[in-house]
């Protein structure tokens, strides 16, 4: 009898046990990892729900649940103890206020060099992304908001707040998170209307023949309305010769519908541009819907190899040609490393940003920052190309040139369709 009430509180402890364990388990889970939580909370980092003597703590959690869930430094190479001294010493160097802390965050996880990595904080902005061709910074088509403020089509921002574009750049692109050195220089210029601090940005501009000034007020997002926002996520037209051109500006939804109909009308033409250059990504179950259009065997997907894609019924069966550029990330990525490995497209542009995701996944601290880490290990397509940190090569290497953006002409398309009228002849 005794042996018998010793072996069932052995067994109920044992079982207790678990449930603790199971029950820590949750807690950690629901604190950490579970994405199905609260929506996330931004902040602008004059905002943030912390007194001064909270950063070194915060810091120091945020640290550690990266240790612990951030797939890729080892991959990469990382000192981590070297990153986190660095910024502590920084911290207790001097009395740092929320705009710093703020920096210290976006510098931090900067340094991680993914896209996917990010703390959730605000800049205040002009609801604007310039762009970024051969190393010089342009408005181009404007928003309400820059042409109320004195700006035009065209101007070249030269310099910001009285530093030359070359100095802003390298001095802010260590708060930019990108895998690449190319993009991490891209993303840096696409900022240059937002701000972590400043409300109100000096920009000197070269217009025509005239250099001038202009202060611009930035704002809170939800303060200004860019009625340039309010597209379809693709566009499509027929272009001379008889070729289909679909442009897909992101993939997120509606995209497969709208992608659906354009190509409806396309799909009979003996040429097809597909261009995703400026597209940031979204869900990459859309794109892979999308190249089910375009591909003619079955191969498996390369985010996810168990899933084989498989051709449409109508799927395309002329000459493709797909537009990328180091904007191309994520979603956008993924389905251009899906198209590349089918064979069955020419690739044009500039090499990709280099990161399709790797399962990001949000965090947050217990004082409610949060951000975002990849979470898979490194992986590589099923064709053994690497999934993230090096950017897909194009076929025909070609970028914009500031002669033709200045007399309203895409390089990288023109290019695209001379090739295509060249094999024309050829035929």
């Amino acid at each position: 009898m005794k042996k018998f009430i010793k072996w069932t509180l052995i067994v109920v402890a044992g079982v207790f046990s678990l449930l603790l364990i199971g029950l820590g388990a949750l807690i950690i889970y629901a604190k950490y990892f579970d994405n199905s939580q609260d929506e996330t909370v931004s902040y602008y980092t004059d905002e943030l729900p912390l007194n001064n003597s909270d950063y070194l703590e915060e810091f120091e959690e945020i640290h550690q649940i990266t240790l612990d869930n951030y797939s890729l430094y080892k991959s990469k190479g990382l000192n981590m103890d070297s990153i986190h001294d660095s910024l502590i010493k920084r911290m207790k160097g001097k009395d740092v206020d929320a705009t710093e802390f703020g920096k210290i965050l976006n510098e931090y996880f900067s340094a991680l060099n993914v896209g996917h990595a990010f703390a959730y904080l605000n800049k205040y902005t002009a609801a604007y992304s310039p762009v970024f061709i051969e190393g010089r910074i342009f408005v181009d088509s404007p928003n309400e908001y820059l042409l109320e403020n004195g700006f035009k089509d065209k101007d070249e921002i030269i310099a910001i707040n009285g530093t030359s574009i070359n100095e802003w750049l390298e001095t802010n692109e260590k708060y930019t998170s990108a895998s690449t050195p190319e993009a991490k220089m891209l993303m840096t210029a696409l900022d240059a209307m937002r701000s972590w601090e400043d409300t109100i940005v000096s920009y000197k501009i070269l217009r025509d023949a005239d250099t001038l000034e202009i202060a611009l007020p930035l704002k809170k997002r939800n303060l200004i309305f860019d009625k340039s926002n309010n597209v379809n996520i693709v566009e499509s037209k027929i272009l001379h010769d008889s070729i289909g051109y679909i442009n897909i500006i992101s993939m997120m939804d509606p995209v497969t519908e709208e992608f659906k109909t354009a190509y409806k009308n396309l799909s009979t033409l003996p040429y097809l541009i597909v261009d995703i250059r400026n597209n940031g990504g979204g869900n990459s179950g859309n794109g892979r819907e999308i190249a089910e259009y375009l591909i003619r065997e079955p191969q498996p997907h390369c985010v996810s190899p168990s899933t084989i894609m498989q051709p449409q019924d109508n799927s395309y069966k002329g000459t493709l040609y797909l537009l990328i550029d180091t904007y191309t990330f994520s979603a956008a990525e993924s389905f251009a490393l899906d198209i590349k490995e089918s064979g069955n497209a020419t690739l044009m542009g500039l090499p990709t940003g280099g990161d399709t995701g790797n399962s990001p996944k949000t965090f947050h601290t217990e004082n409610g920052i949060y951000f975002r880490l990849p979470t898979n290990e490194p992986s590589k397509s099923p064709k053994g190309f690497p999934m993230e940190g090096v950017g897909i090569d194009p076929d025909f290497k070609v970028h914009q040139i500031v002669s033709d953006f200045m007399n309203g002409h895409d390089t990288v398309l023109d290019f695209t369709i001379k090739v295509i009228q060249d094999n024309m002849i050829q035929k």
